[in-house]
């Protein structure tokens, strides 16, 4: 274990096994991607097209000093319509733009990232013990949880992401700090979800919590990295699998180490009690 944990994760990856585990969440998210975008613009167009927009104009004029306002109505019927008035203003234009471009690209980016995990929770137990065998056959092959518990955990932390889209709401619109609030419930459900596969397959429940006891802010932080990692373009469709194997790298060596805790304080904890004994014993009596 003298590599670090990166460098051990990169040459895992790019290893035969590895990369023909990351081409079926690619495969997957790109099917899956596509039957969404098309039904999601079909549907789009569709309420377009069966939308009205009204706009209304005033108009002043003066006869003998004499100011009249009319109002004229217009009815502007059907999708196309309505985009071309829209697209017709400069500020309308933006907006347009920026939605379609800025949000409808984070969001499709951010659901590519949740649909790779979904599908690589089937994979992660062949990753685990392939990367089990490789490097950790001397360590005891550990699990917990059910299925029916990982799915009521899972619910549990999707329920607490939307939670804080709606507590993180009003910094949606502080420049700058929109980015770390839009960002920050999808961060806790990326971290949730990956331990949850990860550990569970890796480590029981109780050295699981001593491990998050611990090291927590180590495996926050290295969850961070692949979380960023996730959001550049097109990197979501490839990389479930390396960040499986981060982690499964990660669980273990943090297993290691707190067993090694673990015993360091027994033996120091003997250590004393021995001392304490001994002084009794040389007492007067």
């Amino acid at each position: 274990m003298n590599e670090t944990l990166w460098s051990v994760s990169i040459r895992d990856f790019f290893t035969k096994r590895m990369l023909q585990f990351a081409l079926i969440p690619f495969i997957g998210t790109v099917l899956v991607m596509y039957v969404l975008f098309f039904g999601a613009a079909s549907a789009g167009l569709d309420a377009l097209e069966q939308s009205t927009l009204q706009v209304e104009q005033h108009q002043q004029t003066q006869q003998n000093g004499v100011v009249e306002t009319q109002s004229e109505t217009t009815t502007v019927e059907g999708g196309s319509a309505i985009l071309r008035f829209l697209m017709e203003h400069t500020v309308t234009s933006w907006l347009v733009s920026f939605i379609v471009f800025t949000v409808g690209g984070i969001a499709t980016f951010i659901l590519a990232m949740f649909v790779a995990l979904a599908i690589i929770g089937f994979l992660t137990p062949y990753i685990v013990r392939e990367i089990h065998a490789r490097h950790y056959s001397h360590l005891p092959l550990e699990h917990h949880g059910s299925i029916a518990g990982i799915l009521l955990a899972s619910l549990k932390h999707v329920v607490i992401m939307l939670l804080l889209f709606l507590v993180l709401t009003p910094f949606y619109f502080v420049p700058m700090l929109n980015l770390v609030a839009f960002n920050l419930p999808f961060y806790y459900l990326f971290h949730k979800l990956y331990l949850l596969d990860v550990a569970s397959e890796t480590t029981t429940k109780e050295r699981f919590k001593l491990i998050m006891a611990f090291h927590g802010g180590k495996v926050r932080m290295t969850t961070l990295g692949l979380y960023l990692l996730s959001l550049v373009p097109f990197a979501a469709y490839i990389t479930p699998v390396f960040n499986v194997i981060v982690l499964t790298h990660s669980m273990f060596r943090k297993s290691v180490e707190v067993e090694a805790h673990h015993e360091s304080a027994t033996a120091a904890k003997s250590a004393a009690d021995k001392v304490s004994n001994g002084s009794q014993d040389v007492l007067p009596s």
